[in-house]
């Protein structure tokens, strides 16, 4: 197992992924080249991060990284948006989006993001993983980051 971001090379990797059943979408290489653009740490933009097996790509995690007016819960003005987390049906159970979380977890420290956030169905999934619940009116869930 092989954890990384997916840079140019891995395009063909990801546009192969979206076909799978379940995945949101189905990407051309012209889409998948937005998702695989190689973001330095302390850069804004979207990033997706994949798990490979034997040279196969089985899981991906998509964050934005952005910067926000800052507010009480963003003082910096800095968050990461999580979204199109996915792995292939034979790969599920192996912890592997959890893997991909923290890695992201990880470049927002780098980023300076005072929170990670997402909006998912996934709620379960995200629990585990240390998100939070946000207010009951909002269907996103919340993680806080600790900036050491």
């Amino acid at each position: 197992m092989k954890m990384q971001k997916l840079d140019g090379d891995r395009i063909p990797a990801l546009v192969g992924l979206s076909s799978a059943d379940g995945f949101p979408f189905v990407m051309t290489e012209e889409t998948a080249r937005v998702y695989c653009g190689g973001r330095q740490p302390a850069d804004d933009g979207v990033q997706t991060y994949g798990v490979f097996e034997d040279a196969a790509l089985v899981c991906v995690a998509t964050a934005t990284f952005c910067r926000v007016f800052p507010h009480a819960a963003a003082p910096s003005g800095r968050i990461v948006h999580i979204s199109g987390v996915y792995t292939l049906p034979d790969f599920r159970n192996r912890r592997y989006a959890a893997q991909l979380l923290d890695l992201i977890g990880a470049e927002a420290r780098a980023f300076g993001a005072d929170y990670l956030c997402c909006d998912s169905t996934a709620d379960g999934f995200y629990l585990r993983c240390g998100f939070a619940p946000a207010p009951e009116s909002e269907t996103k869930m919340w993680k806080t980051i600790h900036i050491l």
